[in-house]
């Protein structure tokens, strides 16, 4: 388990303190901004059916599948998507090391541009025994994604590349690519002949004046060698329940991760709540706007505490988090340096970040900070405080 992931769950464990030196965990992404409107739909929908007790389809009920295809068409692929295309498992994560596991052998590469979520590394590499290959970008130019970085990194891979895996609105910039970024590197990627995993998990999270452009909306061609990955955790906040989703024109592929399901199933009584969420459509409706309303808010609230407290940052349009320039207060450019910085702030500030090597930053210095985990006068406190260290 990284540090700061153990880290966040050891000083959470501890009695909580109502004083002005409280923990206030900011490392791990998720939306708690939102609860008051999902309780009331859980609680509404708590009855059980039969059919939620029994066995079923293991990558998805019928229904649940149906409600999937209907919603997530609209709202996040931009194409019309049969159910029978549509795979759930017990989370993203558990979508990304199947699909993985059924797309490449062991040994082999898969590219993923840095900055990064850090949990790619434990998908892919742990069971799936695959090693990732950073494709670095720079701060400097906004971390665009390049033809050139792609094939940089393609070119020097010490082992053979078997996919490209791509992450928009990007976790941890918050940045949502152009779409001439992600149509240039789909067709590099097929240019080299290796599978396109499209990650879209923050798709509906967004809270600037970006728009996200789902890619298989202006993707050419939606053949066998490109597979799309969404889940329930960061959209509709919900990152407990573990639902994650898949679509994938290949049949070979969507049959081979259907073998492997049973390790992953999503529980029936899962499947039928997140079922009840979607078919209200006024609901649902209601809650995104409502969501990115408050991720805008608690956004706008964090960046002016880090603007008044002389903090850098790097300006985000989605996601529920954004990325720190600490580099300044390094006391040199080294990963030491970094790591010397968060743990000053968590034991001097009790405020926990999520430092950047565990993105895979080309360059020490920089830390997300996730926005929607706490209110956001909370978020401002903890901006305080971690000024209070680095002007220390």
């Amino acid at each position: 388990m990284p540090e700061y992931i153990a880290e966040h769950f050891a000083r959470s464990a501890a009695v909580a303190s109502d004083d002005d030196s409280r923990y206030i965990g900011l490392a791990i992404s998720e939306n708690k901004l939102v609860w008051d409107l999902l309780e009331p739909m859980f609680n509404r929908n708590r009855h059980v059916e039969q059919r939620s007790t029994g066995y079923d389809n293991m990558v998805g009920s019928e229904p649940f599948i149906t409600s999937i295809a209907a919603f997530a068409s609209d709202h996040v692929w931009g194409r019309t998507v049969s159910p029978y295309e549509v795979i759930v498992l017990a989370g993203a994560g558990s979508i990304l090391e199947t699909l993985f596991y059924v797309i490449a052998n062991p040994g082999e590469g898969v590219l993923v541009p840095t900055p990064s979520y850090a949990g790619f590394w434990a998908d892919l590499e742990t069971r799936d025994e695959l090693s990732i290959i950073p494709v670095h970008t720079d701060a400097g130019k906004s971390f665009a994604l390049t033809v050139e970085d792609l094939q940089d990194a393609y070119d020097k891979a010490p082992v053979p590349v078997a996919a490209l895996l791509l992450t928009n609105p990007s976790n941890p910039t918050g940045r949502i690519a152009p779409t001439s970024e992600i149509q240039a590197a789909v067709e590099w990627a097929r240019s080299v002949g290796i599978h396109i995993v499209i990650n879209e998990i923050y798709a509906l999270s967004t809270h600037g004046n970006t728009p996200f452009v789902p890619t298989g909306s202006i993707v050419d061609a939606l053949e066998d060698d490109i597979h799309f990955v969404w889940g329930f955790s960061k959209d509709l906040a919900v990152s407990g329940l573990r639902c994650g989703v898949l679509t994938s024109h290949n049949d070979k592929v969507r049959s081979a991760i259907a073998g492997l399901a049973y390790w992953s199933v999503v529980s029936g009584d899962t499947q039928h709540l997140l079922d009840s969420m979607l078919r209200d459509e006024a609901w649902i409706d209601g809650y995104i706007t409502t969501m990115r309303a408050r991720l805008a808010d608690s956004y706008n609230h964090t960046v002016e505490a880090l603007e008044a407290a002389g903090i850098p940052f790097v300006p985000a349009d989605a996601g529920l988090f954004v990325l720190c320039d600490l580099r300044e207060y390094l006391a040199e450019p080294t990963w030491d340096a970094e790591l010397s910085l968060w743990r000053r702030i968590v034991d001097e500030a009790n405020v926990n970040l999520t430092p950047g090597s565990a993105c895979h930053i080309r360059e020490p210095g920089f830390m997300r900070l996730c926005f929607a985990v706490e209110p956001a006068d909370t978020v401002v406190d903890a901006v305080n405080r971690i000024q209070g260290v680095l002007k220390g």
